[in-house]
């Protein structure tokens, strides 16, 4: 018997047909796992301090604009102190 002569296109090799899948349908899911981890955190931060009030903190009072010492607001100078212990 002989060897058939076979052309190049009979002679591909049979590879079995493999979807891959676009890299904008994984980044989407990858965006939708992080945000349902974030949603699911958020959740249970809530859970453990939200119940709690916050707790009150004294405010300062702040001087009127008007009420400002002479001098440009600047705080007073220190007096020197004197003393009559020499004389």
């Amino acid at each position: 018997m002989a060897k058939k002569s076979s052309s190049k296109s009979a002679e591909k090799p049979a590879r079995a047909a493999r979807r891959t899948e676009p890299v904008y349908t994984v980044m989407t899911f990858i965006t939708l796992v992080a945000m349902a981890a974030g949603c699911a955190l958020l959740y249970l931060d809530f859970e453990e301090y939200g119940k709690n009030s916050p707790t009150k903190e004294n405010i300062p009072a702040l001087p009127k604009l008007g009420d400002a010492p002479a001098g440009g607001g600047a705080a007073p100078a220190p007096k020197a102190a004197t003393t009559d212990a020499g004389m």
